[in-house]
């Protein structure tokens, strides 16, 4: 028996693992292999000494061999043969596939132009080949379909206060904190295993948890003080409280005078924000704000931890900056058990870790789709990773304007995970060539010219980054692929080859890859690999001994080379360098804190964009273990909401919204403690069954979302979290959704 350590792959948690296998000695007769086969996965368990995870494994990491040898998995080329949406394939070998891959990428360079091919990945899956594929040929198109939703909105803001991601669920010195604020992020759906180090810091140092969500989750329940705030503002809530540390002395006064920039018109703005007004306008009492605030200002450590829930309500890049600027008030930054800055580590990163271009970079991105609406997004002046709005990229397939997207590589599933899914259908089955790599075939694969197969994180070898953190760790391949899937990236490096860019790869192979991207730590994969876990150097304090800053002076890497409350970044791109709070678009209530028009068609506050644990980005819907834990996409109410409407737990109801003719069919679901004025649909679900697409169509959250550019004037925004509908009760569907 042989035992290695490795990482999951099924979310970006990537928890350690310890994985059991057989001798494959004992199976196989490999005496002639130069690399003799891995035995069979007998047992694992998690890894107690992984830094991150220490143990915890959340119930997809426990359906890991589940998911390898699912009978559903793909496990050969398949190429389309019928209509696009048809499901006709036929297998075909690997050379085929990639040599017409190749074949047909270059036909579409020849007469558009290579930024007429995008591609379009996600972590934890394959990210850096991709970035290689684009540098390659020379496009600028990466289509990542959550920019204006999902990281990328907190890391922008970070950067514009702090120079560097400060918000993020980074959990490396957790366990001296005396207080926790989670806003708008459910860690034990979401980050298990950051959920039990926090446990962990409340039983060992009897730590206390605020909560700020719509939606009682088990954090919410178990929290010493919950929010239950209105979807969509958060920013209201933020400033309201920044307002409560000014007035009532809860801040550093010292370190804000000699570290901020703005702090007197952040002041002014706040002062508007009394109690009652943000009281009113959030929908939580007046005297709970106080009390979240005067803990959070008065401990004598604590952190501020945020992601998803606050970039989806629209106003993204304010609400995320005014949250920010809480911790910064306390004047406790990157101290132990408070927000910390984690310096990547130092090896080749992928695009999302490296802001800014230069040279033949800058001159690649300077007409990216977006670049002129959103210059701090994309192009060669974005914050972070330039990556084009959605919504432009969709309109590019279907327009040509500003030029012609034809192509698309994809390892995501953006027929349910964008916004409008009507639209995204369209422009899905007007591209030239659709390629997409996964382990199932998704909704987005039902749709494709080619579906390639990938490895289980079983059965591949890889270097598993954790964003906010200074760590990485090693993923081994434990045991042999199956039938004929590969690395991810060895099909992207070959089509490279076959269509003439060799040349400009720095490698050839996918293990030369990993080697290349350590090669500044001064090791090999194989080194790595024994390793388990690298983490890199860190101390506190950097900001004070020049540790954050290029230049090696004293200061956050702004610049400023202050905390920025007013952003030099966003005035000299023509923005307000204050954050403002503004009301959702599609809001129950106007400016003057009435009832909408609006509200009185649809009286419900939706929320959208949430997920269970059993899936991730929609996989694993199509496993039976997990579908058997939540077998349909619910909608989550009050048990006062489902009385009103006369519904029952288990019951179908149809959802509309009015930001789109369409509509669609949800389960049931009664949550005691929701506001009977907020009902709340699952993300990211579609039924599996003959017809993917359909089911996804029929139940899928973003049939009702819509994707616009103008939600958030800084880089588009998503509005997922906080629109408004109406339900009816609906007769039990028959058909796909009875699979």
């Amino acid at each position: 028996m042989s035992m290695l350590r490795t990482t999951c792959r099924l979310c970006l948690v990537r928890c350690g693992m310890l994985v059991e296998t057989e001798d494959a000695a004992d199976t196989v007769d490999h005496s002639s292999a130069a690399n003799p086969p891995l035995g069979k996965v007998k047992k694992f368990i998690g890894d107690r000494d992984h830094p991150l995870s220490k143990g915890y494994l959340c119930v997809k990491g426990k359906a890991s061999v589940t998911m390898m040898d699912a009978p559903n998995r793909l496990l050969y080329p398949q190429k389309r043969v019928g209509n696009r949406g048809s499901g006709q394939w036929q297998r075909v070998s690997w050379d085929e596939a990639l040599q017409d891959i190749a074949e047909r990428m270059n036909a579409i360079i020849d007469k558009h132009g290579a930024r007429a091919v995008a591609v379009q990945a996600l972590p934890p899956k394959e990210y850096y080949a991709y970035d290689l594929f684009l540098e390659a040929i020379g496009s600028p198109t990466f289509f990542k379909h959550d920019a204006h939703n999902c990281f990328t909105p907190q890391l922008m803001s970070d950067v514009l206060t702090y120079g560097s991601l400060v918000t993020y669920i980074n959990f490396m010195d957790v366990e001296d904190c005396d207080l926790f604020l989670l806003w708008g992020v459910n860690l034990t759906e979401t980050n298990g295993s950051k959920a039990v180090r926090v446990r962990d810091a409340v039983h060992k140092n009897n730590a206390k948890t605020i909560v700020v969500d719509p939606r009682p989750t088990r954090s919410a329940e178990k929290a010493d003080l919950w929010l239950r705030i209105r979807p969509g503002t958060d920013d209201a809530l933020a400033m309201g409280m920044i307002n409560q540390m000014i007035q009532n002395d809860w801040y550093d006064k010292e370190f804000v005078e000699k570290w901020t920039l703005g702090f007197e018109d952040l002041k002014s703005r706040a002062a508007e924000y009394t109690l009652e007004k943000t009281s009113a306008i959030t929908w939580i009492p007046a005297e709970k704000i106080l009390e979240a605030t005067r803990l959070f200002a008065t401990a004598n450590k604590s952190a501020l931890y945020t992601f998803i829930g606050a970039t989806m309500g629209g106003n993204s890049i304010s609400t995320l900056r005014l949250m920010g600027f809480l911790p910064a008030l306390t004047g406790r930054i990157d101290q132990s058990g408070n927000n910390c800055m984690l310096k990547p580590v130092n090896m080749m990163l992928p695009s999302y870790y490296r802001p800014g271009a230069e040279g033949i970079d800058a001159e690649r991105l300077a007409d990216q789709i977006s670049a002129d609406k959103f210059p701090l997004l994309s192009g060669p002046t974005a914050l972070t990773a330039p990556y084009p709005n959605p919504s432009h990229v969709i309109d590019a397939i279907l327009t040509g304007e500003p030029y012609p997207v034809r192509a698309l590589w994809t390892n995501c599933n953006p027929m349910v995970g964008l916004e409008n899914s009507y639209k995204v259908l369209e422009a899905l089955k007007a591209l030239d060539l659709l390629i997409v790599s996964d382990m199932f075939e998704s909704p987005t694969a039902h749709l494709a010219d080619y579906i390639l197969p990938v490895t289980n994180h079983l059965e591949s070898d890889a270097i598993t980054e954790y964003a906010g953190l200074n760590l990485i760790s090693a993923r081994v391949k434990c045991t042999e692929p199956r039938a004929e899937v590969r690395e991810e990236a060895e099909p992207v490096l070959e089509v490279l080859r076959r269509m003439g860019y060799g040349d400009k790869l720095p490698m050839q192979s996918y293990r030369e890859l990993l080697d290349y991207r350590l090669a500044p730590l001064g090791i090999n994969f194989e080194e790595f690999s024994a390793m388990g876990s690298y983490i890199g150097p860190d101390e506190r304090n950097k900001y004070a001994t020049g540790k954050l800053r290029a230049d090696g002076l004293p200061g956050f890497n702004t610049p400023s080379g202050k905390i920025e409350f007013n952003s030099l970044r966003m005035e000299k791109h023509g923005y307000d360098p204050l954050p403002q709070v503004n009301e959702p678009m599609f809001s129950p209530l106007t400016h003057d804190g009435e009832a909408s028009e609006l509200s009185a068609e649809y009286p419900l506050v939706l929320i959208s964009g949430t997920r269970s644990v059993e899936y991730y980005s929609s996989l694993g819907i199509s496993i039976p273990r997990l579908r058997k834990r939540r077998p349909f996409p619910g909608l989550e109410m009050a048990p006062e909401t489902a009385e009103q409407y006369e519904l029952q737990e288990g019951d179908w109801v149809r959802i509309e919204a009015p930001t789109t003719e369409n509509s669609i069919v949800r389960q049931v679901m009664l949550l005691p403690g929701m506001d009977p004025r907020v009902v709340n649909a699952e993300g990211l679900w579609y039924m599996p069954g003959d017809d993917l697409v359909e089911g996804t169509l029929r139940v899928g959250a973003n049939v009702l979302t819509p994707l616009r550019d103008d939600l958030d004037p800084v880089m588009g925004g998503s509005t997922a979290r906080c629109i408004l509908c109406r339900i009816s009760k609906e007769a039990t569907p028959k058909g796909v959704l009875n699979s």
